[in-house]
């Protein structure tokens, strides 16, 4: 028998998101279990919302938890390290950062305590997160997601040493092992172990250890669902001299100083997402949320700086409602009811603040001589960009007295406003008639003309679209595309018209068909001196059965159903003219990195009838003859060195990529393993593809920026 010491630490993982008639039983059994086995510790994985809830509508249960923190303070610990348990590459940077020090502020007002060592149950890190954990004043993290369905980072071979961040930030870390295994639709070896032998494991912790022999200190970690606790091996554990459960906090001092360095980059996280999944809706509700609460908190600053009021109360009720809205439940469970619930709560209270700002903002800029707009620019740079009043028999702008280009069409007045960074303007407008523009816009035939694309337009879709800045054709699609799906089991494509509205200073495209039994609208607008294409789908589903159930080689059958094939999906289909060696570049948090084309692990390592896979780096013909998915926060792009498209997303992060085909996932209408979403009503998705001519990734970072949260 081994005797070498092992260390055990398990938390229940849980909370009022989807857990909530748990709760209490649950949190009951582990404090019996406290009596009754004296070597037994424990703690608690609840996202910090759930204590903010339980002051609402529990708070005898509130009072429990507070009371056993002070009853057991070194038997039982509070492990909650994010305000609402988020999955961190589908997050923005200032939604990551709100999600830790949410967390902080919400433990430190209910319990006067806070975690010092980070650690998560499902995939909550990115390659920056040295620097922010350093800065929320964490001693220390526990690098492992326990929980691998829909994420996990790499395996190293050490249990201890300092991770060091992108910008060089160092924090000591216990990482997962190889002999742990990685993988999605995984969790970690002792993790399996500690939630299920002797019920339905048939490796124990003395397996565990004799696989992690060269290892020692050895800690175990159990950060799972409250349901999947073991009391047959707490009794078992209370019976060996060598096994010792431990708290969160202790971790440091067992292990000691960290002197082995390790380091991580972009591609050592591996993220997968259900696009389609609910018709985005959760997605894209969540990307709505996250940018108008920190426009309107920037909107705020400017306002209380010339002397306006405070909206602190209702933006941080934005910003917490979001955050649980970002729930890896939510996301990836379909929870419809939570969704609608927070998401609203977040827009609204984010609606009453920048509302309120704008009043007092106001009032400032007011002037009796003539008319004028208030205009606010959230971006840390300049913006340029095309804004839509209405007209009211004005007919001209101007900015400090110097005219701007404007047009009016259609009752509205359009204005071509550049605006400093981070700063609100008075824009007057007038009854002056505006000097004419030169038509600059044309349709005739199928040919769209702008000032910067030609696109080629039939009852297929998109023909083809020509970039007039480098002279280069972007996209050539046989005899047109626009989207493509699996529906009802049938291969489909879109067949509809085109109507084309021309103004002098801009253009709106708008394809009405079907795909399949599915009607559709889609609408691409185009704006002088704007290389973005703004699209928007809408599609009235009945029901129908839309994309295909993929199967996982290797999987038990319960694990089968999923719907991870993106390319079978509902999907906007374009064909690029790239060059083979074109490179795939994707937004993560807090950096812009290029995807290598690694191949992801997909078979859990505790299955003995199947193989771990190993991380494949692919050639560039295997890269370019295989589907490759590509995800970007806020953008994702294809691009040679001559030329590229970047696709910018309100909510869908995710892309199939086969060669030069591009498809992007809006819809998925069918058999799920956490439950099926069958579609009834109108769903919409809103994107911008962006062709690249000249620009720099960074440029194109500000584009995707302006696009999220415009003037």
């Amino acid at each position: 028998m081994n005797k070498k010491p092992l260390y055990i630490l398990t938390y229940d993982h849980g909370g009022c998101v989807l857990w909530g008639d748990k709760l209490r039983e649950r949190f009951s059994s582990a404090i019996d279990w406290l009596k009754k086995y004296p070597c037994y510790k424990t703690g608690l994985d609840f996202e910090a919302f759930t204590f903010d809830e339980l002051e609402k509508i529990d708070p005898e249960f509130g009072a429990l938890v507070k009371k056993t923190l002070k009853e057991y303070p070194d038997r039982f610990g509070l492990g909650s390290t994010t305000y609402g348990q988020p999955l961190s590459l589908y997050i923005s940077e200032e939604s990551n950062v709100r999600q830790l020090t949410y967390a902080i502020k919400t433990n430190l007002k209910h319990f006067g305590t806070t975690p010092k060592v980070y650690a998560v149950s499902e995939f909550a890190f990115n390659s920056q997160m040295p620097q922010l954990l350093k800065l929320c004043g964490y001693d220390a993290t526990l690098m492992r997601t326990h929980v691998t369905n829909y994420g996990y980072q790499k395996a190293f071979d050490t249990v201890w040493a300092l991770w060091v961040g992108r910008d060089g930030s160092e924090i000591p870390a216990a990482p997962t092992t190889s002999e742990q295994g990685e993988g999605y639709f995984n969790c970690t070896a002792d993790n399996w172990v500690l939630t299920r032998w002797p019920r339905e494991a048939k490796e124990s912790l003395e397996d565990f250890m004799a696989t992690c022999e060269k290892y020692e200190p050895l800690l175990a970690s159990r950060y799972d669902d409250l349901t999947l606790r073991e009391e047959a091996l707490v009794a078992d554990a209370q019976t060996r001299e060598n096994y010792h459960f431990v708290l969160l906090d202790e971790i440091p001092e067992i292990f000691g100083e960290a002197k082995e360095k390790i380091f991580t980059d972009d591609n050592d996280f591996h993220g997968r997402m259900p696009w389609g999944y609910c018709g985005n809706e959760v997605f894209n509700g969540c990307r709505a949320g996250e940018n108008n609460a920190a426009s309107a908190e920037k909107l705020n600053a400017i306002s209380v700086m010339l002397g306006g009021s405070s909206k602190q109360e209702a933006l941080e009720e934005a910003w917490k409602n979001v955050l649980v809205a970002q729930h890896h439940d939510i996301f990836i469970c379909g929870l419809l009811d939570d969704a609608r619930r927070f998401i609203p709560d977040s827009l609204a209270a984010s609606a009453d603040a920048a509302a309120a700002s704008i009043s007092d903002l106001s009032k400032v800029f007011a002037s009796p001589e003539n008319d004028g707009i208030l205009v606010f620019n959230p971006a840390s740079f300049p913006v340029s960009k095309w804004i839509e009043v209405e007209a009211k028999g004005n007919n001209s702008a101007s900015l400090n007295g110097v005219p701007l280009q404007t047009e009016t069409a259609n009752g509205k007045l359009r204005i071509l406003a550049n605006i400093p960074a981070l700063t609100a303007v008075r824009i007057d407008l007038s009854c002056e008639k505006a000097p004419e523009n030169k038509p600059a816009f044309s349709y005739c035939n199928g040919i769209l003309e702008t000032p910067l694309y030609s696109l080629t337009l039939n009852e297929k879709g998109i023909v083809s679209i020509f970039d007039k800045r480098n002279s280069k054709l972007l996209a050539s699609n046989g005899e047109g595309k626009l989207f493509k799906a699996c529906i009802n089991d049938a291969d489909c494509t879109s067949v509809g018209s085109w109507s084309v509205e021309i103004t002098d200073c801009s253009a709106l495209a708008v394809n009405v068909g079907e795909i399949g039994t599915v009607p559709y609208r889609f609408v691409m607008k185009f704006a002088a001196d704007c290389a973005e294409i703004e699209c928007k789908a809408s599609f009235n589903i009945d029901d129908q059965l839309i994309g295909k159930i993929g199967l996982t080689k290797g999987l038990k059958d319960a694990l089968t159903v999923n719907n991870f094939v993106h390319e079978t999906k509902l999907c906007f289909d374009i064909d690029l003219c790239l060059d083979r060696d074109r490179k795939m570049f994707r937004d993560t948090p807090f950096s812009i990195y290029e995807w290598d084309g690694q191949l992801e692990k997909v078979v859990p390592s505790h299955y003995k009838e199947t193989e771990l896979l190993a991380d494949v780096k692919v050639s560039a013909e295997e890269s370019w003859n295989n589907v490759t998915y590509l995800e970007g926060i806020y953008w994702l792009a294809l691009r040679d060195e001559k030329a590229g498209l970047a696709v910018i997303n309100r909510g869908c992060m995710g892309s199939a990529v086969l060669g030069n085909n591009l498809s992007i996932p809006l819809i998925y209408s069918n058999d799920y393993i956490w439950n099926p979403r069958y579609l009834h009503g109108t769903f919409e998705n809103e994107f911008a593809l962006l062709p690249i001519a000249a620009e720099s990734n960074a440029d194109v970072h500000r584009t995707a920026l302006c696009y999220q949260q415009p003037l």
